[in-house]
């Protein structure tokens, strides 16, 4: 059940998780958007021009284990994920499982979507 959000500006606020993924019980998830930076110095070392490369999305998800699947390698879809304007799919390139006697299973997994051109 969502939570009741009171106070100052509380419509523009967000609490809690507004989306699931298959095959866990999410508990957390991170989206950050980079690139690569490369700058031209000129000769008194001011930057005079700059180029961004090898942009990316990268989307970290944690939660229960259920039945989640995916190999690392390969496409993944996710519902929510952010693009920042990019397009293409989702790749996995981390997956770990996790199991202890005093808690549920979990697993967490690493997705990047690349600007391929």
């Amino acid at each position: 059940m969502p939570a009741t959000i009171v106070g100052s500006g509380s419509g523009n606020l967000a609490f809690g998780l507004a989306d699931d993924q298959t095959g866990m019980v999410v508990q957390s998830y991170t989206h950050a958007a980079s690139s690569d930076l490369v700058e031209l110095k000129n000769k008194s070392g001011d930057t005079s021009a700059a180029a961004f490369r090898n942009k990316r999305v990268t989307y970290t998800v944690e939660g229960a284990f259920t039945t989640f699947s995916g190999a690392v390698g390969g496409t993944v879809s996710l519902n929510g994920a952010e693009t920042f304007g990019l397009s293409g799919s989702y790749y996995l390139t981390e997956v770990t499982r996790t199991k202890s006697a005093d808690n549920f299973e979990q697993v967490s997994f690493t997705a990047v979507l690349f600007d391929f051109a």
